[in-house]
């Protein structure tokens, strides 16, 4: 499955609990406690927790794909083209 499949699956579920046009801001704010819950499940390396705040994590950010009707499917190969440009360029 790729990354727009897994943002076409939280529209659906954005659609059904009606959050389609609930803004990014607050998105924003629920990734900023996400990550705070994520360097504390590290801290205490407590992988279930880890696994989880990643969740919730990707989760939060296709609902922002979403708000924008982004295509990560064709972002993450011009990304990784870039990295790949420079990354690996210079140990050539």
């Amino acid at each position: 499955m790729d990354l727009n499949s897994y943002i076409d699956q939280v529209r659906d579920f954005m659609e059904k609990i009606d959050i389609l046009n609930e803004g990014t801001q607050k998105k924003i704010d629920w990734l900023e406690e996400e990550f705070s819950l994520l360097k504390d499940s590290i801290a205490a390396n407590d992988t279930d927790k880890i696994k989880h705040q990643i969740y919730d994590i990707l989760f939060l950010l296709f609902e922002i794909c979403v708000d924008y009707d982004l295509d990560l499917v064709g972002e993450w190969e011009i990304g990784r083209q870039r990295k790949q440009e420079k990354y690996l360029a210079e140990l050539a």
